[in-house]
């Protein structure tokens, strides 16, 4: 009977380790066929890159906590860009960094936000909205408030 559960227990390894093996590396790269060579399609590049930082993912409440958004394009260079903030819980939006303010920069936005008492504690995400020449990058930085 000990040797009977053994295979039994083997096969049931065995084909789970076959089914894992089979289909479950399913490749999303679209592929361009010519006579006998196929050749994979890189994804679409970004029109730009998009930074957020921040010194933390806990600011103090009722203090400056300083953040910068840094907009390039793909080589680097500083390019024009329009940002929004907007704060987020579970994934809604509960409220907007200086009423929904709209900043128009160059490369480099930084400021300071200081966050209310009723935050406290709250899992929130800080939402950056970054539009570059009709192209839109949402950063997402969660964060929680804290009292010091």
């Amino acid at each position: 009977m000990h040797g009977k559960s053994f295979r039994l227990v083997f096969v049931a390894v065995l084909l789970v380790a076959l089914a894992a093996s089979c289909g479950g590396n399913r490749s999303t790269a679209k592929t361009t066929s010519t006579a006998n060579t196929t050749t994979a399609k890189p994804p679409p590049a970004t029109a730009f890159k998009a930074v957020f930082s921040a010194p933390s993912h806990h600011p103090v409440v009722n203090k400056n906590w300083p953040i910068t958004v840094i907009v390039t394009d793909r080589a680097g260079k500083p390019v024009a860009a329009t940002l929004q903030m907007n704060v987020l819980f579970a994934g809604a939006q509960v409220g907007q960094i200086d009423n929904g303010k709209i900043y128009h920069f160059v490369g480099r936005h930084h400021e300071n936000i200081v966050w209310p008492v009723a935050s406290i504690g709250q899992p929130l995400t800080l939402q950056s909205v970054v539009i570059v020449k009709g192209k839109t990058k949402k950063l997402l930085w969660p964060l929680s408030v804290v009292r010091k």
